[in-house]
């Protein structure tokens, strides 16, 4: 059998999550679960479905605890009130969710797309990871890029403008003024700094900047309008050197 076929029937599946008691860990991954209803399920601890495809399942207060969830995809799933306890979610597709009302406390979120995900009156705690804001959401504060010829921009980002994050280390802002420009190993300064997405748009020091295209706020659009930045400078240069 091919890895990514699925093991198991949905009903099997199903069969497997009731009677599990949770002592050792049952492995769904690269399943496929489809047109079920699990909605108010406490689904127990130690199931890996990771890579598992969740499709037309109704998953309203289903609550998944302690569980391997990296990279699932929920498609066409109704998941208004779900619980994902102290779980690993990273790198999930969950665009277009539902997650009004979802408890997200303790879970791992590295990554995980929420692109048109409803995301109101969510809650978590200080374990959750990934999930609130990477960058200050008031005040100014230094932030880092890293350009082409691999010139480090230091960055100011003013109190007044507008900051997202969605699941990982990036960030975005509306306009942020250029402090300095180095070598990786700080022994060059510069004048200017080449974007390395937009060949026109440059930095300069002591220059005001602002994004070229506007400023895209919804903050689960990583990829899009802003001025792209991290708050630590090595996680800059790690991004442009990989």
């Amino acid at each position: 059998m091919n890895e990514w076929e699925k093991k198991y029937t949905t009903e099997e599946i199903l069969d497997l999550i009731r009677n599990h008691d949770g002592s050792k860990t049952l492995d769904l991954s690269k399943c496929e679960i489809k047109d079920a209803d699990i909605s108010g399920w406490d689904i127990p601890e130690n199931i890996n479905f990771e890579w598992t495809v969740f499709e037309n399942v109704n998953m309203e207060g289903t609550k998944f605890r302690k569980c391997d969830l990296n990279h699932v995809w929920f498609k066409e799933c109704k998941t208004k009130g779900i619980t994902f306890w102290y779980c690993d979610v990273q790198e999930a597709n969950f665009r277009w969710m539902n997650f009004e009302g979802a408890d997200f406390s303790g879970s791992n979120f590295h990554c995980t797309l929420l692109e048109y995900a409803n995301t109101e009156n969510i809650t978590d705690n200080d374990d959750t990871k990934f999930f609130r804001l990477a960058c200050p959401e008031s005040g100014p504060f230094v932030a880092w890029k890293c350009c082409t010829e691999l010139r480090v921009v230091q960055l100011l980002v003013p109190a007044d403008a507008k900051r997202v994050s969605a699941t990982a280390e990036t960030c975005r802002c509306s306009k942020a003024k250029v402090l300095s420009i180095k070598s990786i190993d700080e022994t060059k300064s510069y004048d200017w700094a080449q974007s390395t997405v937009d060949p026109d748009f440059y930095y300069e020091v002591g220059k005001w900047v602002e994004p070229a295209n506007g400023f895209e706020e919804n903050r689960w659009m990583d990829s899009s309008q802003g001025i792209h930045f991290f708050m630590e400078r090595q996680q800059a240069v790690d991004y442009q050197s990989k």
